[in-house]
């Protein structure tokens, strides 16, 4: 961990580039990038220096060559100008010049030592704008201790954090407790070869590095383990050069030296070369966009014909694992709930032709401030067929649901983490919405629905209760008015919120059941506040379904009845037929499917006037509640007007 000092030269740093022109933070970091690499090259050539020194013999690989660099007059400067060292002790106006005429064309030009640093140095930029902003931004990055390993891992991560904290490029930044979440149910081994195909900041491979560490500390200390490790075992790939350079980085200062870290456009090359090339895949790809079929790699639609990027992304997940490797990966809920017939054939691919192991739903603020989106990490292997997937849905994951992500007590991550561990010897027990094992079979009768509110839902159908889909009892058709046009008039109008608005006409006349098909709390939250009884003329809004009984309905049926059963368990059956990563709403086809247990109708009605004789008893209650409230106030008013 990185000290509340260290925390606070970081801060100065950032706020000098801020106050001295540049406030993409991207830029800043990159331009942070080069400055870290170019101490780090003149630590290296130190190294050697002493090297040999120590041992009497001419250095064996010198960073900075001898002799000058022929840019400019006079043949230039020399090279040994170019060393962190030697700039930082130059005048403002000096430094800028031999920074930016010559330490940055040597960058580019460093390639050919074949690092994956190095390489994507090519096209590095020099943006600082004024000589004295350099100078300052030197002098309080030469103050930070980047001697020990953790240290320097953890200032660039915590600047990193920076770049998600402005507000903007947070995509690129997959929240660190979720990916050590992900690295703890997939153990990493000492022999893996762990690939991210949407690297970013390479946050996934830093992270297996850092597991990989602590729990074989052996890895290092064997040379043919070290050998891989360093120059084996991560890839990364990703098409945007500033996230390949700050990935670059990001590796480098958590001690891996050459990590496979490199330009690709995933979705658009072709894979042949990493087909089956890897034993573990980690990734948060990102959600939105599509593509043109003459863009997409044909090998990925072989395996799923869409333009739609997250299920390309999985398709590739699958293409890149090794037969028994294994994979943990973000994807939209929409992957796992859709109706597309390009939804259902991926997930069909995922359980037939691949063992799918764990749903893992995430809340959905995980990813706010920059979406509220409803997420999860599916862990799956390429060995066999899929025989019981682990459902578990995350309600707390140790933060709370607003922009500053502040601490909240109670996380459930550890119980999840603990429970996958022991599934091979625990009794698989459930929790009733919250986790259970869920049967290939019974995910193939769900027409392989991997909606997690599908299998978490408490409710369990009697069995001694003739059931009935909705669409055989009742016409279901959506309202007909836009809820925006509420107007104060003498007719209820019905629309997602709890109470009734008014309208100045009628879309409906006689008895009927009201249900939103959109959720109630936002985006990426599937939630029903409340369902509405409705007798006589009525208008209801478009986001809503409207239920009227059938003129012969196939069993006798009591409308308050269903409307009861609806309202005492909507959580438990609306609620999980809901849709959509973001905009999550109920299709009138799955609300038709729905199946009520219907008793006979004498019963139906001795249920409803139950209940009804308790509301009325209930009602009195509040109002005998009211009057007695009302009545001491009004004492204690005549007692204070005596004082």
């Amino acid at each position: 961990m990185i000290t509340g000092a260290i925390k606070s030269q970081i801060d100065q740093i950032w706020n000098a580039f801020w106050s001295g022109g540049i406030s993409n933070p991207l830029e800043v970091i990159e331009q942070i990038t080069y400055l870290l690499f170019l101490r780090r090259l003149d630590d290296l050539h130190t190294l050697e220096e002493n090297k040999s020194a120590k041992l009497k013999q001419p250095m064996a690989r010198r960073v900075f060559a001898e002799g000058n660099d022929g840019i400019g007059k006079a043949g230039g400067r020399p090279y040994q100008d170019l060393r962190w060292s030697r700039f930082k002790h130059l005048a403002p106006a000096e430094m800028y010049t031999v920074v930016g005429e010559h330490v940055f064309p040597f960058l580019r030009a460093l390639g050919g030592d074949d690092s994956t640093y190095s390489h994507h140095m090519k096209d590095a930029r020099f943006t600082i704008p004024t000589p004295a902003l350099l100078a300052k931004v030197v002098d309080l990055l030469d103050d930070v201790p980047m001697e020990d390993r953790d240290t320097k891992g953890d200032l660039y991560e915590y600047m990193l954090g920076k770049i998600a904290s402005a507000g903007q490029n947070g995509q690129f930044r997959t929240p660190r407790h979720i990916i050590r979440l992900m690295i703890e149910m997939t153990a990493p081994q000492p022999t893996d070869l762990i690939c991210d195909p949407a690297c970013g900041t390479a946050g996934f491979l830093v992270a297996a590095g850092e597991y990989l560490r602590e729990r074989h500390p052996n890895i290092l200390h064997d040379a043919k383990l070290r050998e891989h490790f360093h120059h084996r075992m991560f890839h990364g790939f990703d098409f945007d050069n500033t996230m390949l350079r700050i990935g670059s980085m990001n590796m480098l200062l958590h001690g891996v030296e050459n990590p496979d870290i490199r330009y690709r456009d995933s979705l658009a090359q072709d894979h042949a070369a990493d087909e089956e090339a890897y034993t573990l895949v980690l990734a948060n790809p990102p959600f939105a966009g599509s593509l043109d079929y003459e863009n997409t790699a044909k090998d990925l639609l072989r395996v799923v014909k869409t333009k739609k990027t997250e299920l390309l992304f999985l398709a590739l997940f699958m293409r890149l694992l090794k037969p028994g490797g294994r994979a943990a990966v973000i994807v939209p809920a929409g992957v796992l709930e859709s109706d597309s017939e390009a939804h259902q054939n991926i997930r069909k691919t995922l359980i037939d032709d691949n063992r799918l192991e764990a749903v893992i739903a995430l809340p959905h603020w995980v990813f706010k401030p920059y979406a509220s989106v409803a997420t999860a990490v599916l862990i799956f292997g390429r060995a066999g067929t899929t025989e019981s997937v682990w459902f578990y849905r995350i309600e707390n994951d140790g933060f709370n649901d607003d922009a500053m992500k502040t601490p909240r007590p109670g996380s459930e991550l550890p119980e999840v983490l603990s429970l996958w561990q022991k599934r091979a010897s625990s009794s698989r027990a459930p929790r009733k919405r919250k986790y259970r094992w869920v049967t290939r079979e019974e995910i193939v009768e769900n027409d392989y629905d991997l909606c997690e509110r599908v299998y978490l839902s408490g409710y369990e159908y009697p069995s001694d209760v003739p059931l009935f889909h909705l669409s055989a009892l009742f016409d279901i058709d959506k309202g007909k008015s836009p809820a925006a046009l509420a107007e104060e008039g003498v007719y209820p109008f019905v629309t997602s919120a709890e109470e009734l608005k008014r309208h100045i006409t009628y879309d409906f006349d006689g008895e009927a059941i009201c249900i939103p098909i959109v959720s109630s709390t936002g985006h990426g939250h599937a939630s029903i506040k409340r369902i509405h009884y409705m007798t006589g003329q009525f208008a209801a809004a478009t986001i809503t379904a409207v239920l009227m009984k059938k003129t012969e309905p196939m069993a006798d049926v009591y409308v308050p009845y269903v409307y009861y059963f609806l309202l005492a368990h909507k959580d438990d059956l609306l609620v999980p037929l809901m849709r959509g990563a973001a905009n999550v709403s109920l299709s009138l086809d799955r609300l038709r499917a729905l199946r009520v247990p219907l008793p006979k109708l004498e019963d139906q009605k001795r249920h409803v006037r139950e209940l009804e004789l308790i509301g009325k008893e209930l009602a009195h209650a509040k109002m005998a509640v009211d009057e007695a409230e009302t009545a001491l106030e009004d004492t204690f008013k005549r007692f204070i007007d005596k004082i």
